[in-house]
């Protein structure tokens, strides 16, 4: 999450759990890790297409909850 240096922690959904309970575990964890390394700034690639279609509402709601943030930032400063 380019720009992300300052912010040290992120919000995980409750909702995911049902998206995670239907991979395999070697899977489940890839993503988890994809997760870990998008929010860490680490540009993460994949090849497996199962992680990139699950990744994309997840990158989605992380961006929009980063724009929110850095919204509410602007308002109170």
């Amino acid at each position: 999450m380019a720009g992300s240096d300052l912010i040290k922690s992120f919000i995980s959904y409750c909702e995911w759990q049902e998206t995670f309970e239907e991979l395999p575990d070697d899977v489940a964890g890839a993503l988890i890790k994809h997760i870990f390394r998008y929010v860490n700034d680490e540009n993460p690639e994949t090849d497996n297409l199962i992680v990139k279609m699950c990744f994309i509402p997840i990158k989605q709601t992380l961006k929009r909850d980063l724009k929110k943030y850095r919204d509410e930032l602007l308002i109170s400063s």
